[in-house]
């Protein structure tokens, strides 16, 4: 006669282990220790961070490429974009911060936000694609170096340093920004990662 193995999981915020129940798993169980949500043994839910992305990538374009401020010194007017900080950067002798920025706030978040689309996409359509699990752990990997809040801060400060010597307006690109480091967030909040990686074993694997 055949046992059927008890289903084990930990909670990702306080490390207790606990013992899941049979059948489908609600996304509202709750750990006993912390009451923390139980991810990844439930049907990972795609909608949501899938928008996220969507959203991501649409605000990504004029974030870039589009004026983030402009600016008017002693009846000079001038307007700034993502890419072309990088390019003044870059002719200023200052290439290898430009590299970094280049990467942290333009090429990242662009991979970031194509990769994880592919890899939702494709869970969500239960379709396997060749390299589907690199593809998603290399989003992983992504994640720690998209610093868009780390830029967002410091051109808030830039910002309030030219107020008092030029006259400075905010725009589209600014707005685009923010909806793209929220859309980010948003990412981060919503994605279930235990319960991708399940869904993405099961599509290898069938």
């Amino acid at each position: 006669m055949e046992q059927k193995t008890a289903d084990f999981t930990i909670c990702h915020e306080c490390d207790v282990l606990m013992r899941l129940p049979d059948g489908p798993v609600s996304s509202a169980l709750r750990c006993p220790r912390c009451s923390s949500p139980v991810k990844g043994h439930g049907s990972a839910e795609i909608a949501r961070p899938l928008a996220a992305v969507a959203a991501g990538l649409i605000f990504f374009w004029p974030a870039n490429f589009m004026p983030i401020l402009h600016m008017s010194i002693l009846g000079i007017e001038s307007n700034h974009t993502m890419i072309g900080a990088v390019r003044v950067m870059a002719e200023g002798n200052m290439v290898p911060v430009a590299l970094m920025v280049l990467f942290c706030s333009v090429l990242a978040p662009l991979l970031e936000f194509s990769l994880l689309g592919i890899v939702l996409a494709q869970v969500a359509l239960g379709r396997n694609i060749l390299l589907l699990p690199n593809f998603f752990r290399f989003y992983s990997h992504l994640d720690s170096w998209a610093m868009l809040e780390v830029y967002m801060i410091g051109l808030l400060v830039s910002v309030i340093k030219l107020i008092g010597m030029a006259s400075v307006t905010p725009g589209i690109g600014l707005v685009c920004f923010v909806g793209m480091m929220l859309a980010s967030i948003a990412v981060k909040v919503t994605l279930d990662r235990h319960g991708v990686w399940r869904k993405i074993e099961a599509i290898c694997n069938g």
